[in-house]
């Protein structure tokens, strides 16, 4: 299923023609790639989700994810991304109802799996901030920071992540690249 949802966003950025707008949407993938790698290195000893495939590695669907899939479906994003505030709106919708809906089919077909009191509306809400947070980076990337901070406070008290942090890892460690 992760190869497909690759394939899928590649195939679909080809099309858009997005590579063009990659200057333009860089800080946004940036931001969103460094929020995943946050995930991989916070909740090391606590993990909210998990990826599963049959003929993946665990570390291998992690770099898919963190590398391409996320960057390329940001990337679609913010390349059609419409200037009409009631367009914005009903259009964020869609891509959180749209990828919503692909990590519950995702997790009906075991290619993830929630742990440790996540579940799938979890992460419409994590969509629902990451498609929002993407675009008000590029206009007003002090105020995303900060509401990304206090965000990612918010979830590590809810779901109790323990910060057993004493030195920062190796890069293997930091990405979690140990099946």
């Amino acid at each position: 299923m992760h190869l497909a949802i690759l394939i899928w966003l590649a195939i679909q950025n080809i099309r858009k023609r997005t590579w063009k707008n990659i200057p333009r949407f860089f800080p946004s993938v940036l931001y969103v790639v460094i929020f995943n790698a946050g995930y991989y290195y916070l909740c090391n000893y606590k993990v909210l989700w998990e990826f599963k495939s049959p003929f993946l590695k665990t570390r291998t669907i992690k770099i898919l994810h963190l590398f391409f899939i996320m960057p390329l479906l940001i990337l679609s994003f913010l390349s059609t991304y419409p200037s009409n505030f009631l367009r914005q709106i009903v259009y964020v919708i869609k891509w959180v109802l749209a990828s919503s809906l692909i990590e519950w089919i995702g997790s009906k077909f075991n290619a993830i799996t929630f742990k440790n009191g996540w579940n799938c509306c979890w992460s419409t809400f994590i969509y629902l901030l990451m498609f929002i947070f993407s675009r008000m980076i590029l206009k007003k990337p002090f105020v995303t920071l900060l509401l990304s901070g206090s965000t990612t406070a918010f979830l590590l008290t809810i779901f109790q992540i323990p910060l057993k942090v004493t030195r920062l890892p190796s890069f293997k460690k930091f990405f979690l690249l140990d099946d």
